[in-house]
């Protein structure tokens, strides 16, 4: 027990934040059972009250822990029944965009294929344009507006925006890696390009990507819910309203979407925003948390090393 509390006592970031983490996984896969929630996420029109009509959305009551949104839903059964699919986006992206940019923080490190002078156009251009204005244009265009594809398309764009910083930043580590004994070991009993990666580079990267993943699962959330604060979202439908007019409609149930019509809602249910930004905001810090946790491990690691 006193091991315990001595770890906990020198590494209280990491074990905070896998707090945040279980408390932020139980609430994904097992929120929906919990017995006050409504896994049909019904809509309810309307309802009499003392003779009177009222309509969504209603406020916090016992009925409705967290009230309900504009289509009278509640929300807490929205928060957790879109919880997964929420993490499951920003997973996706996540993991895509290092699938990217380990292949090719490598080829610009070893300076073949034209990669680095590539790696440095991207970051050239995406530093002075920020990756949301980028986002906003691509997923604005008709083509993406009208295919049902539309998911898979804006889940690699936003993966691609940020490829450049994952890979300068992956990049700079490989460099760092060369001057090693063991990268040089490795060079010289010959080892190929892909064993040298498999084999001697990525063991020494496992840590510090693993910062760099979970942070941007972090980054990636705030964007999502930038993306939703202005109507932007992964899935989206043309919706026919009436005769020759159609409407573009949000059909998911992610966290973001919540967000939609927040402007209108800061005047009047400021309940809906509030609880949707505050699961998003878990979200952050949870890995945000959580990243600088292990990173503070990685360097007392290090440290005992030397």
């Amino acid at each position: 027990m006193r091991k315990v509390f001595h770890f906990i006592n020198h590494n209280f970031l990491l074990c905070f934040g896998m707090l945040m983490l279980v408390l932020l996984l139980s609430f994904t896969f097992l929120g929906q059972y919990a017995p006050f929630i409504n896994q049909g996420v019904e809509e309810i029109p309307f309802k009499m009250t003392d003779g009177k009509i009222s309509v969504p959305p209603y406020e916090p009551s016992s009925e409705h822990l967290l009230g309900t949104d504009r289509e009278g839903r509640d929300l807490l059964s929205l928060l957790a029944m879109g919880a997964k699919e929420t993490l499951l986006i920003i997973v996706t992206i996540t993991i895509l965009r290092y699938l990217l940019a380990i292949p090719l923080a490598y080829l610009a490190h070893k300076n073949v294929f034209g990669a680095n002078p590539l790696l440095k156009v991207l970051n050239g251009f995406f530093s002075y344009v920020p990756t949301i204005v980028m986002v906003i244009l691509l997923a604005m265009l008709p083509p993406l507006l009208l295919t049902e594809s539309r998911p898979y398309y804006l889940i690699v764009i936003i993966a691609a925006m940020e490829v450049g910083r994952a890979a300068e930043t992956i990049k700079q580590e490989l460099d760092e890696c060369t001057r090693k004994e063991y990268i040089l070991s490795g060079i010289a009993v010959g080892a190929g390009p892909v064993r040298l990666l498999k084999s001697y580079y990525l063991p020494f990267l496992y840590g510090k990507l693993l910062v760099s993943i979970i942070s941007d699962l972090g980054k990636v959330m705030f964007l999502l819910g930038q993306l939703g604060f202005i109507g932007i979202f992964i899935s989206q439908d043309i919706i026919q309203v009436e005769i020759g007019m159609f409407e573009i409609r949000n059909e998911s149930i992610s966290w973001p979407m919540l967000l939609m019509e927040a402007t209108s809602d800061i005047r009047g249910p400021i309940w809906i925003p509030f609880w949707s930004a505050f699961a998003m905001t878990f979200t952050i810090f949870t890995f945000n948390i959580l990243a600088q946790g292990i990173q503070n491990l990685e360097k007392k690691k290090a440290s005992y090393l030397v």
